[in-house]
């Protein structure tokens, strides 16, 4: 059943009313715009008129940042000027969107006693509102990314979930025919993306969208053949960061993708998606500032003072820099272990999949040096994984892997067994 955003809380067929509403998708999918769009539209008295009085935002991501706050303080900092005392005073007419729980980096198990006064470690002040031990009567909307779905089940008592479907058919036909500054170029982009249908499907997401049309444009300035370029989503997103070293990081050393790869994978690891300046400065010796190529800076409060991090353009950037020192930066034994991990770290089979496009011949011609590990030594550990996976891991992700490597002779092989 599709919904609209004005009636995600609506009653179901029993008459209940959802407190708990999750709103999940892939990344890039649109779950901040969508966020940040509500947040929009009950300011502009367009939605939820009568139902909340106040909406408040909270992007997890920067909520990783803070040390001990309670909820009140939480709310000062961005409604310094609102009269909180009296407004917590009716929990029922709040609603509290809480957008990326996928980037929360603590666990939901932190629990004490308190209010929405006290003063706490921010895992154990954000826990309690998500578990309604603060202001039990409020209405929560959670954003996530599917792997971390499970993980927040288990804490969370929910009651509505709903998908973020992404572009339809024809807002893809649109936003390609708006993207493109020519009608020429428009439709010569149109009519491979819709003749390939791996293509098609990723620009469902409309961030991936964003990119494919980057990619494709780039490709058709220079004269290059888009048959060959684009065909999965390993051959997009590295295509994407050819053009952003080539166009935006002209002064930046010429391995600064393996010198982010061991931050990114540990990112990945730990679900940690905000990294410090010294982070960074142990890693590249060129000044922080000159890798904006392929990071954002955020700014927030810490005390009296600001404090700033940053973050990958898209998690899948942060995925694809891991795969690619997975695989030209780590022993035989590592990536074993990597894979290992992976059939019970969800997290990481974005990784992996980009391990096997990274294993395809025509992906390591794009990036001969990247000091890839060769083909024939890779894609024997792949293809063991295949195997143990193929126990433990859902059917879809196997096929998107294959996909990537689109290699036949193996589709075949584990197709057979």
């Amino acid at each position: 059943m599709c919904i609209q955003v004005e009636d995600v809380f609506a009653s179901d067929e029993n008459g209940e009313i959802p407190s708990t509403v999750v709103l999940q998708g892939p990344a890039g999918i649109g779950k901040t715009f969508t966020v940040n769009k509500i947040m929009f539209d009950w300011a502009s008295k367009n939605i939820f008129q009568g139902k909340f009085d106040y909406v408040f935002h909270f992007d997890f991501r920067k909520l990783n940042t803070k040390g001990d706050v309670s909820l009140i303080e939480l709310l000062s900092d961005q409604y310094s000027d609102l009269n909180l005392k009296e407004i917590l005073a009716c929990p029922e007419k709040l609603l509290f969107l809480m957008d990326g729980f996928d980037e929360w980096k603590f666990s939901l198990d932190q629990d004490e006693g308190g209010d929405e006064h006290t003063k706490q470690p921010v895992a154990i002040t954000v826990s309690r509102l998500l578990k309604r031990k603060i202001l039990s009567k409020s209405t929560l909307l959670i954003t996530t990314r599917p792997s971390s779905l499970e993980t927040l089940e288990k804490s969370v008592t929910l009651q509505r979930f709903a998908d973020l479907l992404g572009f339809s058919a024809d807002e893809i036909q649109e936003y390609v025919s708006k993207y493109f500054q020519t009608n020429e170029q428009a439709e010569q982009a149109l009519n491979y993306i819709k003749e390939n249908e791996s293509v098609l499907t990723l620009c469902f997401v409309p961030v991936v969208c964003w990119i494919v049309c980057e990619v494709i444009k780039h490709s058709i300035d220079c004269g290059e053949e888009l048959n060959r370029n684009l065909k999965t989503a390993t051959q997009v997103f590295v295509h994407f960061v050819i053009i952003l070293q080539k166009h935006h990081g002209n002064n930046l050393p010429s391995d600064i993708i393996h010198k982010l790869g061991p931050l990114a994978l540990e990112g990945v690891r730990k679900q940690q998606f905000l990294f410090q300046e010294e982070e960074l400065e142990k890693l590249i010796s060129s000044p922080v500032q000159g890798v904006s190529a392929f990071l954002n800076k955020i700014q927030f409060k810490q005390g009296l003072s600001c404090g700033s991090a940053y973050h990958f353009l898209h998690l899948s950037i942060q995925e694809l820099f891991a795969a690619m020192f997975c695989v030209s930066g780590m022993s035989d034994e590592e990536i074993n272990t990597l894979l290992n991990d992976s059939l019970h770290n969800s997290c990481l089979l974005n990784v992996v999949q980009f391990m096997f496009g990274l294993a395809n011949k025509n992906i390591q011609a794009l990036i001969p040096d990247s000091n890839l590990l060769p083909i024939s030594e890779l894609r024997p550990q792949l293809e063991s994984w295949i195997k143990e996976a193929s126990r433990s891991v859902y059917i879809l992700e196997l096929l998107h892997c294959l996909f990537e490597i689109r290699m036949r002779s193996l589709l075949r092989r584990q197709w057979q067994t």
